[in-house]
C-alpha cells in the first residue's frame, strides 16, 4: 500500500542539489501533505492559497530541516527514519527532486491510499520510478511484465530504489548532529 504524487516545482532549485536528507517519519508525514508540498514546490505564496503567517511558518519548518536555503530547494531526496527503542530504521518512502524535469516525486510506502492491483495512478507511479532509476543509474527489473500489478512489482522496486540510493550515498556519511 502506498501514496504517490508528482508535483511540478516552481521554486528555485540549487544547481547540482545532491543532499539526501533524513527526517523523522512524523515530519515526513507532514511533508507529504498537500499544504507542505505546496509551500516546498512554490516560491510564490499567492500560488499556495495559504495565509502569509501559515506559509512562512511552514517555510521556516522546511528551512530548519535543511530542505530550503535562500528560497531554493537544496536536496536530491528526503527519506524518513523510524525511531525505535532499538535504534533507527530507514523507511522505504521517498521525496525525490527530479531537477531536470523540475518535479518532486513522492512515494509514501507507509500510506494505505493505493495498492498496486487496483491503483489508479499505476502508470504515473511506474513513470516516477523510471525517472529516479535513470537519474541515479540504478538497474532494476523490467516493469513491463503483464502481471506486474498483481505481483506488486512496483512496490517492491520502490523499496529497492530507496535502499540502493541510501546504500550508494551512505558511503559519504561523516557525522550526525542531533
Amino acid at each position: 500500500m502506498c501514496d504517490y504524487a508528482i508535483i511540478k516545482v516552481d521554486r528555485f532549485i540549487k544547481k547540482g542539489a545532491s543532499k539526501i536528507i533524513l527526517v523523522s517519519r512524523e515530519f515526513f508525514n507532514k511533508l507529504s501533505t498537500t499544504t507542505f508540498i505546496k509551500v516546498l514546490a512554490y516560491g510564490n505564496r499567492e500560488k499556495t492559497g495559504l495565509s502569509k503567517s501559515y506559509y512562512y511558518y511552514i517555510l521556516d519548518e522546511l528551512r530548519k530541516k535543511g530542505l530550503v536555503e535562500d528560497n531554493a530547494i537544496v536536496f536530491k531526496a528526503v527519506i524518513p527514519l523510524i525511531i525505535t527503542q532499538g535504534g533507527l530504521l530507514f523507511d522505504n518512502s521517498i521525496l525525490y527532486l527530479d531537477e531536470k524535469n523540475r518535479t518532486l516525486i513522492l512515494m509514501d510506502m507507509g500510506s494505505n491510499k493505493y495498492s498496486c492491483p487496483n491503483c489508479p495512478v499505476y502508470v504515473e507511479c511506474v513513470y516516477g520510478l523510471k525517472r529516479i532509476v535513470s537519474d541515479v543509474n540504478i538497474s532494476i527489473k523490467v516493469l513491463d511484465e503483464e502481471n506486474a500489478r498483481d505481483l506488486r512489482i512496483p512496490s517492491k522496486l520502490w523499496t529497492k530504489v530507496v535502499f540502493t540510493l541510501l546504500q550508494k550515498n551512505l558511503r559519504n556519511f561523516n557525522s550526525l548532529i542531533v
